[in-house]
């Protein structure tokens, strides 16, 4: 792509999916996804689960870098590629996909790693190194997956969980009230933000659709005044050519309309002329 087209590109993926969330300073939008990652091993892999808990080993010490970008820091360029790709057409849900199918993959090795380090060092160096058709298989994994639902409950969930969390420490009753208001303003302010920022987006595009429309309109009158100007010269033309058949002597203009009829008689009408 060329670089108005990669900015393009850039803004779509930070706005219009969100994934520029997961990079404000507090990281909230990270924090979800790793719990919702978490949720999905869960329910999808209990063993799986039940032994990186056992180790230890939660989602952000490996799954963090996957998240943040899109895979790129460790795997193959031919197989973020592809992520990228069903990522545009799909949205971000591909990215807890790919991750859970890769984790599904290598179920069996990760359950023989005995000890935190070595867990650890076979999801960030061993699982990258994916062969041709272990990248096949996980893509065509990720199109058969639905987990949308599942995302969602997951968030729900996780956000209940953090008023729980906030509501097993008690304030003193005025500070209480201040708590909850600052924090209730701060949300407010984050949503006018991001409420702002998709306006700006949508009317970049309301502009950009407009300037198209106006740029057809005027292709379109130019085109009409193309047409009007070349029939008005094919008039004119056609009136010169009638002034011209009327200059002519009857037997010429006969001569010209059988020599367009039949070719090669030209010659003979010529020679009949010369005669006396």
């Amino acid at each position: 792509m060329g670089e108005d087209q990669a900015f393009d590109m850039l803004k779509f993926l930070m706005y219009d999916l969100g994934l520029r969330r997961q990079y404000l300073p507090d990281m909230a939008s990270l924090q979800v996804q790793m719990y919702q990652l978490s949720r999905l091993l869960h329910d999808y892999r209990w063993e799986l689960y039940s032994h990186l808990e056992r180790q230890e080993v939660s989602p952000s010490l490996y799954a963090a870098p996957w998240f943040l970008t899109l895979f790129a820091s460790q795997f193959p360029l031919g197989f973020v590629a592809r992520i990228f790709d069903i990522l545009f057409v799909k949205g971000t849900e591909v990215v807890f996909k790919v991750a859970l199918c890769l984790l599904s993959s290598h179920e069996q090795e990760i359950m023989e790693c005995d000890s935190f380090e070595t867990v650890v060092e076979y999801l960030k160096s061993t699982i990258p190194n994916l062969t041709q058709a272990q990248m096949e298989h996980t893509i065509s994994q990720v199109t058969e997956m639905d987990i949308s639902k599942q995302l969602h409950t997951y968030e729900v969930e996780y956000h209940v969980l953090q008023d729980e969390l906030l509501e097993t420490v008690r304030l003193p009753d005025d500070a209480d009230r201040l708590d909850r208001l600052e924090r209730t303003n701060s949300q407010l302010r984050k949503q006018n933000l991001d409420l702002l920022e998709k306006l700006q987006a949508a009317r970049v595009k309301v502009q950009s659709l407009e300037a198209n429309v106006e740029n057809f309109l005027s292709r379109e009158t130019k085109m009409k005044h193309a047409i009007r100007s070349l029939e008005q010269e094919k008039a004119s033309y056609q009136r010169t050519l009638e002034r011209l058949r009327g200059c002519l002597p009857p037997g010429a203009l006969l001569d010209v309309e059988l020599a367009e009829i039949r070719p090669g008689s030209s010659s003979k009408l010529k020679a009949a002329h010369k005669r006396p």
